[in-house]
């Protein structure tokens, strides 16, 4: 008597895609402006965005791994609740909520390997880079 025996093949695929979400790591982060849009669309000289009696001031974009941001595009003093808060990554897109209760939506771009934050800023779309 011949026996068959059959048997039971069962195949598992995982695929692991670690950071597929297309996000950025933001941790620890400084950001500055490195170009500005108008509301055409027309590159503008970041000292138009930051009005001509700030021709030398830079800005910045600071993220800190606890959740919290500092945001600079004009002078101020850190406890007016304007220049800083708390964010949330969400794939390309940052919810920010500056302590004055203010809601605002900070943009990820990249473009090959680098990697870019937008932000409207007084009518202007302000691009970051990496420090």
């Amino acid at each position: 008597m011949r026996r068959a025996m059959c048997g039971l093949m069962i195949i598992f695929i995982a695929v692991i895609c670690v950071g597929c979400s297309g996000s950025i790591e933001l941790g620890e982060s400084t950001w500055i402006p490195m170009s500005a849009q108008n509301a055409s669309g027309d590159e503008v000289l970041l000292n138009e965005v930051y009005n001509n009696n700030y021709t030398n001031y830079q800005g910045s974009l600071i993220f800190h791994s606890d959740g919290t941001f500092s945001f600079w595009m004009s002078p101020g003093d850190p406890s007016d609740g304007t220049h800083s808060g708390t964010y949330k990554l969400e794939g390309d897109k940052i919810n920010v909520l500056f302590d004055d209760d203010t809601q605002s939506q900070f943009d990820v771009k990249k473009s090959g390997d680098s990697e870019f934050i937008v932000v409207t800023y007084n009518g202007y779309d302000v691009t970051f880079e990496r420090q």
